[in-house]
């Protein structure tokens, strides 16, 4: 039977975390370990986990800000066969690490699998855009790669790979978004292959452009992640197809009435052209092996 190393980064959130616990104690999986990566200042989450520790088993680490920082602080420990990065405010549905695990025995040829998202409603909240399954490509890697969704098997090339610390929230620079994306680019690049399957979902809210839950600065962070990413691999057509896109979008959003919606799609597109033609950032990008020099350091906490 498959193992399951879920790695969540976590910060200011405590009934969002306890929900995520209880999706996963309900999946009845016997060998699935949780390493939360705690980037708060206080002990909310362990007092959260302590709820849940004679039900999961948590390792809870510590690290500083930025999503990418935690998630490799998180690989350097993880002991499963399958890695995924499930958010604090998502939740597993029933049966679905059962599911994962059986279509990864079934398919030998691919090492990376995603699924749907839907909010509490049921609504389409992430990879919403194929309806049905796909082989995952550079060319669709940025419409089937939602973080939360991921399920990768751990080979040569995946126990190797690091997130960019450049890119997602919290990161020391403006690109807060990306990071798993990129991530699954790297390992495309290495021979990788993935699938995306619409088969089964994660919950988790929706928060896209015009959700209502995110502002003008936090549009434009989003676009310049997308850009770097698009910039880092070298997908210029995409990048292109994507201003566009978000363009053409503001302007179908204004007829409709949403001055601000339209707005938010202006500071998306404005954020994917300015990541794309800045370059100074990856020459910048912090050396691999300061990663492993932070996890030695910071301590731990081991729950059964």
């Amino acid at each position: 039977m498959l193992s399951f190393s879920l790695i969540t980064a976590t910060i200011e959130r405590t009934t969002e975390l306890d929900s995520l616990f209880q999706s996963i104690a309900s999946q009845n999986y016997p060998n699935v370990e949780c390493i939360i990566v705690d980037q708060n200042q206080d002990n909310r989450v362990q007092e959260v986990s302590d709820r849940w520790k004679d039900f999961l088993h948590l390792r809870i680490l510590h690290s500083l800000p930025g999503l990418s920082k935690a998630r490799n602080i998180g690989l350097a420990v993880a002991k499963g066969d399958i890695l995924a990065f499930p958010d604090d405010d998502c939740w597993y549905t029933p049966s679905l690490l059962e599911n994962v695990a059986d279509w990864f025995e079934s398919h030998p040829e691919f090492d990376i699998l995603t699924v749907g998202a839907k909010d509490a409603d049921g609504v389409s909240s992430g990879n919403r855009w194929i309806q049905d399954q796909c082989e995952i490509r550079p060319s669709n890697a940025f419409r089937t790669t939602f973080s939360s969704t991921i399920f990768i098997r751990r080979t040569a090339a995946s126990r190797d790979l690091l997130f960019d610390e450049s890119l997602g929230v919290g990161s020391w620079s403006r690109f807060r978004c990306g990071e798993e994306t990129d991530y699954i680019l790297n390992l495309l690049k290495c021979g990788t292959r993935g699938h995306f399957s619409r088969t089964w979902s994660i919950g988790h809210p929706k928060r896209d452009m015009l959700s209502g839950q995110i502002d003008g600065s936090r549009a434009t962070g989003y676009g310049l992640g997308m850009g770097r990413v698009l910039r880092k691999h070298s997908l210029s057509l995409l990048a292109a197809g994507f201003v566009t896109y978000d363009l053409a979008r503001s302007l179908i959003v204004a007829a409709k009435g949403s001055l601000d919606g339209a707005e938010l799609c202006m500071n998306h597109a404005q954020g994917i052209v300015e990541g794309y033609f800045t370059n100074n950032f990856l020459q910048q990008a912090r050396p691999a092996h300061s990663v492993g020099a932070t996890k030695l350091s910071l301590p731990e906490t081991e729950q059964h």
